[in-house]
């Protein structure tokens, strides 16, 4: 059995023979990236730029500010959707389960909801050797919100007439704050010389 030195993490044979046949440098690259970037990562990443628990409010709805609103909620696992390979791009999106209580004249009412917020991703090369993670804008158009309510907590809701709209509206600037914020910025950032310094760094002993 001939021994191996160990380049770039690929062990070649002292006999010159090559385990694998050589690909171009553009071809690498092209293969680095969508080997990489996978959608179990890309959910992690996700997860740690939206992290696990959304808050909005209170919020003013109704006519003359009639009642107030306090929504908190958990964001669940994003779902993944690759579309395009060159540039790399994915469909998530963050489910939301939303826990709402509306004041009106002193009268707390109860309400649930789910809110599925879809993200537009790119996967962007920048120098020097850096994957980001490109988040398109969220607007609350995107923001699907489906309120849970009969009877007369749905008459309620009629009479109020635009908590959806603002619900919308908050939790797409609370996704847009957490995408420009200094730990949303890192998860989607990933410097490769680091990583490439450690893995040549000598191994003590």
């Amino acid at each position: 059995m001939s021994a191996t030195v160990d380049f770039v993490g690929v062990g070649f044979p002292e006999d010159g023979t090559r385990p694998h046949e050589p690909v171009s440098y553009e071809q690498f690259g092209v293969d680095f990236i969508r080997l990489a970037v996978t959608d179990e990562r890309l959910a992690a990443a996700l997860s740690a730029v939206a992290g696990d628990v959304i808050r909005v409010g209170p919020i003013t709805v109704g006519p003359a500010g009639a009642a107030t609103v306090d929504a908190e909620g958990r964001i669940g696992p994003p779902r993944i959707q690759r579309r395009e390979d060159i540039p790399l791009s994915f469909r998530a999106v963050l489910p939301v389960d939303l826990s709402l209580d509306v004041k009106v004249a002193g009268v707390n009412h109860h309400y649930d909801a789910k809110v599925g917020l879809p993200l537009d991703l790119t996967v962007q090369t920048i120098e020097p050797i850096t994957l980001v993670i490109d988040v398109a804008r969220v607007s609350s158009r995107d923001v699907d919100v489906s309120l849970k309510a009969e009877g007369m907590r749905a008459r309620l809701l009629s009479r109020l007439g635009n908590v959806e709209d603002e619900i919308r509206r908050h939790v797409a600037r609370f996704v847009r704050e957490r995408v420009d914020s200094p730990e949303g910025e890192r998860a989607r950032r990933i410097e490769i010389l680091p990583l490439i310094d450690q893995a040549w760094r000598p191994q003590a002993g």
